[in-house]
Formats: structure tokens, C-alpha cells, sequence
């Protein structure tokens, strides 16, 4: 009776292994099926996409307008968002579809701007420089470039193709860094290199002085915009039209005054544009020599560092052609000084001056109409809301004077006024009495005059310009005024500026600025977020120590 059992099962555990058996072949069946199916769908879907694509009217350009716009796409600048860096635009673009990544590897200046490392790692480089095949390449290098394998390929990839650099970037924080790549570029020819930007911004490093370097020995013909961070940088003989020193973060040291004329003598014969707003030395200092003269020079931007260890500008510089002036948060002794030069010093110097701009200046109670008579084709004027009294009650002064007396006003040519609105302006007056509700506040009731004696005397102002974030609240009041008092002007309100350093978002270096801040950012969040929202790393906990002396 067992073996019979025995024999039963052993049947039917052969029957359920065959049944089995032909069961995984049929789900294997089944599953290859499923997946050609699953293949046909998404070959179907494409196809399908394919045909509304081509019904799009986008597709109906040709591929070089395609490429054109998407080369105008990269202008745009969006803040990122969250810890993870967004894909550059020209990435995202050839991911579109078919068509577009045609469009998009087939257009070499889609691939010619690397930043190095905020969007682009040793992978992407290599990409890149393949695509973008002989364009001229637009590189940012910085704020980090502790990794070796970056730096490597730096050195061995992209410094062997500097032929090709048209705009150059060097935004880096440690300066040991900066330098070991300015020596790259010392022994080194840039013959297509139109703009330059060198800056550091190293806090815990940035103590003692910059030593001398002369970069590009063999040459940079076309370099016309320099923009660096008072470092001692020789440039190389180039006709040089806009040059900028921009300030060093941190405490640090300024620039030397011999090294900032070292660098403006040698291209001063083509210098068009100067801005001097990083701080500079001449503390009881004398020139020693005549003041480099500046023959082409037409706009000059000086800010209070420029002046803040003594550093007189025009005992060092002398610009016959100047015609655009702006002075930005300069304090009443520095000014004092700019202005005693203009009135009395050289006043026959700034008789084609055309612009005059004091912005966030602290303006003190000596001016006289010895200023206008030095600056008498003077056609736009400047001036910050709070700063403006004393400059505003000369303007309406000598109107009144020339009114009375039936003279020729000063500043005859003035057509244009700015006024910069910085702090808030406040259009609710509730600590005013019921009986003085109507009473105009001090600053537009000033205007108002100057709007009304500028009339009076027959150079009516054709524009008045109102600039800064709180703009718009003092143009409806103003508005306001206008209309009651019945008195007419064309008003502007111009957005805001982005940068409170003189940059606008249309100058070549503001994207530089922003891909650098927002990559300082990006690495700020990343620092502070840590596993479970946990902050572990803090912003500057990494010990850097002073670091070794810098060789020339």
C-alpha cells in the first residue's frame, strides 16, 4: 500500500513539473510579448510626437534662426533654486527633441561659454570644447578650484586653447589658487582676448600685499575691458578703452598707489572709460611727477574707497576730455577736495563735462556758483534724495538771481535732472496735523522750484528722472504736486539697478557676477543641510591657514 502511495506521488509531482515548466514558457512568451508591445507603444508615441512636432510653427524655422534664438536664450538669468545646480540652458535645449538637438550640437557658439566650476565639471569641458569647434570661447574660472582633477584638466585642455579666449573670467576666492593660475598665463599669447576680469575675494587669505605679475608677455592686441580687483597686474601693450578696479573683500590692504598708475600709464593714450572704486593708498603721499594724462578719457567713476586712505585723484590723473563724472558715496572731505580742484585748481578743465552724478554722497554746505561756471555745458545732473539740498538750493539760488537781474542763468544747457530714491519714502504722514496736511514735504517742495525757475528763466527741464527702489513712491507724490501746482515736466521712473557697485545687468561682466553668487549660494546650502535637514558643515569651518608667501 506505501509503494503504491510512493508511486502516486512521484506521478504527480512529474506531472506539476511538466505543467510548470510549459507555464514559465509561456510567461516567458507573455513577457517578450509584453515587451515588443511595450517597444511598438513607444515607437508609435515617438512617431506621433514626431508628426505634432513637425506641425508646430516653431518647426517651421530654419535651423539657423533655431539657432539663433537659442543662442539669444542663454541671456536669460534665473535664480536657482533648491541644492542642486540647474542644467546649463544649452543642455536642457538639446533635450528637447530630435530636431532641436540637431540644432543645438550643430551651432558651435551654443558651446562656447564655460564656467568652470558653477556649470561645467572636466566631462563637460572635454564636451564642449569638442562642439564648440574653433568659436571663440567665453570662460569663467573660480570661485573654487581646489580639485585637482579640474584643475588638471584646466591645464592640460583649456590654457592650450587660450588662443581662442575672447572673455576671461577669473572669479576665485583663494588667491594661492588665482596665482598658480596667473603664472599659466604669463608666457602666453591671447590674440583674440577682447575682455579680461580678474578678482579675489579671499578673507582669510587676503591679508599683506598682491606681489607684481605681468601676464600675456607675448601679447594681447585686441584686450579692450580690463576689470580687476586692485591687483597688481601688468597688462600687456593693448589698446585698452574701459578699465575698472573694483575693490578687494576683507580687510586686506589697498593697491598701491604707484601700482595703479604702473597699470593706467601704459594704455593711457586709448583709455576711453575709468572706474575707480577699489581702495587705492596716497596717504601723505605727493605725486612726484606729473599727472598721467588721459587724453581720450570721457567717463570717470570714482567711489569713496578710491579716496579713503588719502588717494587724491586728480593729482594723479588728468583727463582734458572728460564729459561724464559720477562720484558715488564719496564722504564731505574727499568731495570737498574733487570740487576744490574743479573750481579753483583746473576749472578750465571741465568745461566739456556734460554729465556730473554724485550718488549716495555726503554733500556738505560749501558749494558756490564757482562749481556751475566750472561746469557750464553741464546738460544732466544727479544727485541722491537726502544728498540733494545744498546742490538743489544753488540750482534755484542762481535762478532766482538771474531772474531778477535778467542774465543768462547758470548751467544753461541743464535739461535733465535724476534724483536717487535709496530710502524708503513714506507717503503715510500721520504725525502731521489735520492743518498741515496740505503742506508739501521739504524735498518736493524744493523741486517744485527748481521745475518753476528753470522755466522762469527759459531752460526748461525736458527730463526729470527718478531712479532706486523706492522710486515709484516719491513719483506719485510728486505727481501729485505737479498736478496742484499746475506745473508741467516728463517724469521717468527707471527699475531699480541690481548691482550697488555700478554694474548694470547689461554689462558683459554682470553674468559673471551672478553665476558666482549664485554658486556661492549653492554652496552655502549645501553646507548647511545636512542628512535628516541637519546642519553639520558651516560656511568658512574649513581651517585654511595663512598659507605660504607668494613668489613672483
Amino acid at each position: 500500500m506505501n509503494c503504491l502511495n510512493e508511486a502516486n506521488t512521484q506521478r504527480e509531482e512529474e506531472e506539476l513539473a511538466i505543467r510548470l515548466a510549459a507555464l514559465e514558457v509561456k510567461r516567458q512568451e507573455l513577457t517578450s510579448d509584453l515587451f515588443h508591445v511595450h517597444l511598438t507603444i513607444r515607437s508609435l508615441q515617438s512617431r506621433d510626437a514626431e508628426i505634432k512636432n513637425a506641425r508646430a510653427p516653431i518647426s517651421c524655422l530654419p535651423s539657423d534662426v533655431l539657432g539663433i534664438i537659442f543662442d539669444e536664450s542663454r541671456r536669460a538669468l534665473s535664480p536657482w533654486a533648491g541644492i542642486r545646480r540647474p542644467l546649463p540652458i544649452e543642455v536642457q535645449l538639446s533635450h528637447v527633441c530630435r530636431k532641436w538637438r540637431q540644432v543645438a550640437l550643430s551651432t558651435p557658439s551654443l558651446w562656447n561659454t564655460l564656467r568652470i566650476p558653477i556649470l561645467h565639471r572636466e566631462t563637460a569641458i572635454r564636451s564642449y570644447l569638442d562642439r564648440c569647434n574653433q568659436c571663440p570661447l567665453s570662460v569663467q574660472l573660480g570661485p573654487q578650484l581646489s580639485d585637482r582633477r579640474i584643475m588638471d584638466v584646466i591645464i592640460s585642455e583649456l590654457i592650450p586653447r587660450i588662443a581662442q579666449f575672447r572673455e576671461l573670467i577669473l572669479d576665485i576666492e583663494d588667491r594661492q589658487e588665482l596665482y598658480s593660475l596667473l603664472y599659466h598665463l604669463v608666457n602666453t599669447a591671447a590674440p583674440c582676448l577682447q575682455r579680461l576680469k580678474i578678482t579675489s575675494h579671499d578673507p582669510a587669505r587676503g591679508q599683506g600685499s598682491y606681489p607684481p605679475i605681468e601676464i600675456f608677455k607675448l601679447g594681447a592686441p585686441l584686450l579692450s575691458d580690463v576689470r580687476l580687483s586692485a591687483l597688481p597686474i601688468t597688462l600687456p601693450e593693448a589698446a585698452v578703452s574701459t578699465l575698472h578696479f573694483d575693490p578687494l573683500s576683507g580687510p586686506g590692504i589697498p593697491l598701491p598707489r604707484s601700482h595703479l598708475l604702473s597699470i593706467i600709464a601704459p594704455v593711457a593714450s586709448s583709455l576711453t572709460v575709468l572706474y575707480l572704486k577699489g581702495f587705492v593708498s596716497g596717504f601723505h603721499e605727493e605725486p612726484g611727477s606729473a599727472p598721467v594724462v588721459l587724453p581720450a578719457l570721457r567717463e570717470l567713476v570714482v567711489h569713496g574707497n578710491a579716496m579713503i586712505h588719502g588717494f587724491n585723484v586728480f593729482r594723479n590723473i588728468s583727463a582734458p576730455s572728460l564729459q561724464f563724472f559720477t562720484l558715488y558715496s564719496l564722504k564731505p572731505q574727499a568731495l570737498s577736495s574733487i570740487h576744490k580742484f574743479m573750481t579753483r585748481t583746473s576749472p578750465g578743465q571741465f568745461h566739456g563735462l556734460r554729465s556730473l552724478h554724485y550718488i549716495e554722497c555726503d554733500m556738505d554746505d560749501d558749494l558756490d556758483i564757482y562749481l556751475p561756471h566750472a561746469t557750464s555745458a553741464l546738460t544732466h545732473l544727479s544727485v541722491s534724495l537726502g544728498s540733494h539740498t545744498h546742490l538743489m538750493r544753488l540750482l534755484s539760488n542762481s535762478d532766482k538771481q538771474a531772474a531778477l537781474h535778467r542774465t543768462t542763468p547758470l548751467w544753461p544747457c541743464l535739461n535733465t535732472l535724476t534724483f536717487h530714491v535709496a530710502s524708503p519714502w513714506s507717503q503715510d504722514r500721520d504725525d502731521v496735523e489735520s492743518d498741515e496736511e496740505d503742506e508739501l514735504p521739504p524735498a518736493i517742495a524744493l523741486l517744485l522750484d527748481v521745475i518753476q525757475l528753470r522755466k522762469t528763466v527759459g531752460v526748461e527741464l525736458e527730463l526729470l528722472r527718478l531712479e532706486g527702489p523706492h522710486a515709484r513712491a516719491f513719483h506719485d507724490e510728486l505727481a501729485l504736486a505737479l498736478v496742484k501746482s499746475q506745473l508741467h515736466v516728463n517724469v521717468e521712473v527707471l527699475s531699480p539697478g541690481t548691482d550697488s557697485q555700478l554694474l548694470s545687468s547689461a554689462d558683459w561682466a554682470y553674468s559673471g557676477l551672478f553665476y558666482g553668487s549664485q554658486y556661492r549660494t549653492h554652496l552655502y546650502r549645501k553646507m548647511q543641510s545636512g542628512p535628516h535637514g541637519q546642519h553639520h558643515l558651516h560656511w568658512g569651518s574649513v581651517p585654511r591657514g595663512p598659507g605660504p608667501p607668494l613668489s613672483p
